[in-house]
């Protein structure tokens, strides 16, 4: 765990400490339920509580304990939330003995892939031994004795069945072949609208290219709806009649100079090149 790790799992316990801080009233009540548990010896280092939780390492019989998805700040709360309980362990517990370093948490399945993590014991189980007799009792008496995870011998219990846990790198595989999906719908919309291009050869135009892209862009698109309604010469002659109409009109042009208009498209060299493409 670097030191970028450790202090988002540092801050995050001690925002948890703060959000379950009971009030003033309450201080006295909570510590005494706290310290319940009778310490094993009058000059033990740690706290009833804290010998509680390190009773588990002893009554499994391991130097690893839980499985946490993730080192991140929603990661840690999910295991308090999960694992808390079973374990006896409360964010103030967790960040003392990882500031003492007594525990260690560490990638599940070794440093060559850290996808999960577990709590490592930094004693040897000697050094607790005697602290999880009680519930090494009940572990020994059966599941159903106990309520509480299996031993795990020399590695950390498995993990629970939880449904909406998803691997970080499933979710990037998933990810991955739904942008897969999603360029290869595009590419085919793209194809299929090159085959419909309408080109405004703005370029070579008298006035066209003293418009706003924009207008021209709406010009394309107007060209290319139309084109595709009229099929036939003599509905696309029409059309066009009907445009010169309008043109007229709101250009307020006579037919005079709608006939000028004719001359210069009919004697214009400008296009000449597209049209022998054509």
């Amino acid at each position: 765990m670097n030191s970028k790790q450790q202090h988002i799992i540092f801050n995050t316990l001690k925002q948890m400490m703060l959000e379950q801080a009971p009030p003033a009233g309450d201080a006295k009540k909570t510590s005494l339920e706290t310290d319940a548990a009778p310490s094993s010896a009058q000059d033990s280092p740690f706290t009833p509580a804290e010998e509680k939780f390190l009773g588990k390492f002893d009554a499994y019989g391991s130097q690893h304990l839980g499985i946490m998805y993730s080192i991140s700040d929603v990661g840690v709360r999910e295991f308090i939330a999960r694992s808390g309980k079973d374990f006896n362990l409360t964010p103030g517990i967790l960040l003392k003995l990882l500031r003492d370093k007594i525990i260690k948490i560490i990638p599940y399945t070794g440093w060559g892939r850290n996808d999960d993590y577990t709590i490592e014991l930094q004693l040897s189980l000697d050094d607790v031994k005697g602290l999880g007799a009680k519930d090494k009792e009940k572990i020994e008496g059966g599941p159903d004795a106990s309520g509480a995870p299996a031993p795990g011998g020399d590695t950390p219990p498995p993990a629970p069945e939880v449904s909406w846990v998803v691997r970080y790198g499933d979710i990037l595989s998933e990810s991955a072949k739904i942008a897969k999906r999603l360029i290869h719908k595009q590419n085919i919309m793209e194809s299929k609208t090159k085959s419909h291009v309408t080109d405004v050869y703005v370029k070579d135009s008298r006035m066209l290219k003293q418009l706003p892209k924009q207008y021209i862009k709406h010009l394309e698109q107007l060209i290319m709806v139309l084109s595709k309604k009229r099929k036939t010469a003599s509905e696309k002659q029409r059309l066009i009649a009907d445009i010169l109409d309008n043109l007229s009109i709101n250009f307020d042009l006579t037919d005079k100079q709608i006939a000028k208009s004719y001359e210069m498209h009919k004697k214009q060299k400008r296009l000449q090149k597209y049209l022998d493409k054509k």
